[in-house]
């Protein structure tokens, strides 16, 4: 990374997904869907997820976000990320939205069936000051 790369304080990664979470208005979703794009799509989150890492500065944050409510483009992502950047830590979503809303490793997720709302998950990663 080079050195004179503008950094910044908060970065929003709102990764392109299967939209899983929105199948109640995107009912098409449910069959244009293969396991290869599924596989794709997961790379392309893994890669823009690391991508997004880079813009941050010490003590910044960085918040994933998809419109799914598959485990595999959420918390499967944040864990790959986060074992191979252990720089970042979670923040826990509690600060920010109800409790019922925030998961036992404190990400947001927010269920169509339990919650009558669109599916959405986000992670909110802080790099830690001392990293750099």
């Amino acid at each position: 990374m080079e050195s004179n790369q503008i950094k910044y304080d908060k970065v929003l990664l709102d990764v392109p997904c299967s939209g899983l979470g929105v199948l109640s208005k995107r009912a098409d979703l449910r069959w244009n869907r293969r396991l290869e794009e599924m596989e794709e799509l997961k790379i392309l989150q893994d890669e823009l997820l690391e991508a997004a890492s880079m813009l941050v500065k010490p003590g910044g944050i960085l918040v994933y976000s998809t419109c799914s409510i598959d485990s595999e483009e959420n918390e499967e992502r944040v864990e790959t990320f986060l074992a191979r950047f252990p720089e970042f830590i979670i923040d826990s979503a509690t600060r920010f939205v109800p409790t019922e809303f925030v998961t036992d490793k404190g990400f947001y997720f927010s269920n169509p069936v339990k919650h009558s709302i669109d599916g959405a998950f986000a992670a909110r990663l802080v790099l830690k000051n001392s990293s750099l």
